[in-house]
């Protein structure tokens, strides 16, 4: 029989106590051609699940609102901020609010109950004036209803992050060699800019689940990746967008509210290093006297010249919905070159090649020759157990599948996800869990293993390239058993940094002076350097802690889901990161950006980590 949850129910037992989980059975083994999932325990073929349609943005019209005017502004349970931290919400946020204030503690401006519940403190980090400029500079928040919540792209060398439109000096005075940069930019333009389709280039329906019988780039009356201009691929409307108001005249008329604080009169605040990932929500061109730049808008409001990034669309990979004519036990090519095998006797003869990632019926049986099991396919032909990862149905079930809940099952072996409605099996998709596979997570780069419910979502947040955020908490160094405890709360300077290690594309090094700051490189001479062999990831989409430093979450920096490659989070291509994000439980509240799970805002659903 094919290992199934042979290890898992070691580590359901020793965390049973702590998280009421009941362990599930290894599946029974058999001589020669054995069963993948034993057929009385499977579950019966799903058809399309269930799931919530994305939660609209638009706040309520019948009801006075509040909006959010800092980068974040953290929600509390009780009317002070020494309550407990419900989530947060970002700006340009609007929410519904009390008619008047439930008291003024610490917040002269007024604590504000808000909808779903919790309390937000009007004044610093949000008002009741719905016209403040702030409001209208960060436009509609996040895309919930695409794969990608924001246009993004990567540094390709270093650039200054621009608080308004610099003129053609100030930008020679920050960027080295500028003229030398944009006489090279303008001859290889059309070659260094060019993308390909990506995650946003997938037609989902209000589930996020791809639609079955659409190719890639076929999206209707929309335009695909391919199509945009490149000011559509820094997040405009189009080509020739006009400069924002909050920007006319080479002023800033809205204050900064990014993390990195400079004096009023500053013309940018930090850098962005090489390989970083930032995110966008508009881009604008500009004439002769700002040398004809483009510059993209970040989500905290602050300007890149994209002639120093290339926009990046993320991978259109993803996984399967599962019904009844597509259900477990499936296997997923891993491997380049992979082919299928004919068996005859105790001889396996390599056959047709396997087209990449294709998705593969599995009968339920396999056969062992010379140590490699082989695993039969539904027309009778076999493939390797290494060129695929395998998504089966378990032999016994854990007390989650039991009552009917909702559960998440990854395969650190296999690479493998699968979301689970009870014992029905509703998406499987290929991921990529920690570098150290099976290590001990203590001391390695691998992903944690044993019974977890999730912490915390975040639609978006900043880490850098070692996975390491501030709303992940750390990793767990001690020997204590995997607990369902909370924390890892959101702080309330908001997101900016997942766990420690993971990189976008080849791997970077660090820069020769990057434990000497030099003069005319950061903030007014003074580098600001975040770490040492780092950079950041700017809004990694679709979040969701389990335990400190370990996440589910969208990868928009790689392609190569089905092999291990995180530092012990578990990637998931955008397209499943916002699949899985948008099923799970709870839900994100209409106008919020992360929530902590528990008894105020709801149980997080439960994620199985196995061999």
């Amino acid at each position: 029989m094919i290992p199934r949850l042979a290890r898992l129910a070691a580590l359901s037992a020793a965390a049973c106590g702590a998280l009421s989980c009941k362990k599930p059975a290894d599946a029974p083994a058999d001589a020669g051609a054995t069963a993948v999932a034993d057929d009385a325990a499977a579950a019966a073929p799903a058809t399309a699940a269930e799931a919530p349609v994305l939660a609209a943005t638009e706040p309520p019209s019948d009801k006075p609102l509040l909006g959010v005017t800092a980068f974040v502004a953290t929600v509390y349970k009780e009317p002070r901020d020494t309550s407990k931290k419900l989530g947060y919400l970002r700006v340009g946020s609007r929410v519904a609010r009390s008619a008047e204030p439930a008291g003024t503690a610490g917040c002269p401006g007024g604590w504000y109950e808000i909808e779903p519940r919790g309390f937000l403190c009007v004044g610093e980090d949000a008002t009741l004036d719905l016209d403040d400029p702030i409001l209208k500079a960060a436009g509609p928040g996040p895309n919930l209803r695409t794969a990608l919540p924001y246009r993004y792209g990567f540094v390709r060398a270093v650039l200054p992050l621009y608080l308004r439109v610099p003129t053609a000096e100030e930008q020679r005075k920050s960027e080295f060699k500028l003229d030398e940069h944009l006489a090279w930019f303008e001859e290889n333009k059309a070659t260094v800019q060019r993308v390909v389709l990506g995650a946003n280039d997938v037609a989902l329906d209000g589930r996020g689940v791809p639609l079955p019988g659409k190719q890639l780039g076929e999206l209707g009356l929309g335009k695909n990746s391919l199509e945009l201009g490149e000011g559509a691929l820094f997040g405009g409307e189009g080509e020739n967008d006009p400069i924002p108001f909050w920007l006319e005249g080479g002023k800033r008329l809205i204050r900064n509210i990014s993390d990195f604080k400079v004096p009023d009169y500053a013309v940018f605040a930090d850098r962005a290093r090489r390989f970083t990932g930032l995110s966008f929500i508009g881009s604008f061109p500009t004439g002769p006297e700002s040398l004809n730049r483009r510059f993209a808008i970040t989500t905290d409001l602050r300007l890149a010249p994209t002639t120093k990034v290339k926009p990046d669309t993320g991978s259109p990979w993803h996984g399967v919905e599962l019904n009844d004519q597509l259900t477990l036990p499936l296997a997923f090519v891993r491997a380049r070159n992979a082919r299928d095998v004919q068996i005859q006797g105790d001889k396996a003869t390599p056959g047709k090649e396997l087209p990449f990632r294709e998705i593969i019926s599995l009968s339920g049986r396999m056969r062992r020759i010379e140590g490699v099991k082989y695993y039969r396919t539904k027309d009778q032909r076999y493939v390797s157990q290494l060129d695929v990862g395998l998504a089966v149905a378990p032999s016994a079930w854990p007390a989650v599948a039991e009552k009917g809940e909702k559960w998440i099952e990854v395969s650190i072996q296999h690479q493998t996800l699968v979301l689970w409605e009870g014992k029905r099996p509703v998406y499987a998709t290929l991921v990529s869990t920690g570098q150290a596979g099976m290590g001990d997570p203590k001391t390695t780069t691998a992903t944690v293993r044993g019974v977890f419910r999730m912490r915390n979502k975040h639609i978006t947040a900043t880490m850098d390239s070692n996975e390491s955020s501030s709303v992940g908490g750390r990793a767990d160094t001690t020997a204590d058993a995997p607990s369902s405890s909370r924390g890892a709360k959101p702080d309330k300077g908001g997101p900016s940094k997942e766990r420690s290690a993971k990189k976008p594309g080849a791997a970077a090094k660090p820069d020769a002076d990057a434990k000497v700051p030099r003069k005319g490189d950061g903030e007014y001479g003074v580098t600001r350097r975040r770490g040492e062999g780092t950079y950041a990831l700017k809004d990694v989409p679709y979040i969701q802690y389990f335990a400190s430093g370990y996440a589910l979450h969208a990868a928009y920096w790689h392609d190569v889901f089905g092999t291990p490659r995180s530092h012990g989070c578990i990637n998931l291509s955008p397209i499943d990161a916002h699949r899985v994000f948008m099923w799970t439980e709870p839900q994100v509240p209409r106008g919020w950006h992360a929530i902590n799970t528990g008894e105020e805002m709801g149980e997080g659903t439960t994620i199985i980590i196995h061999e």
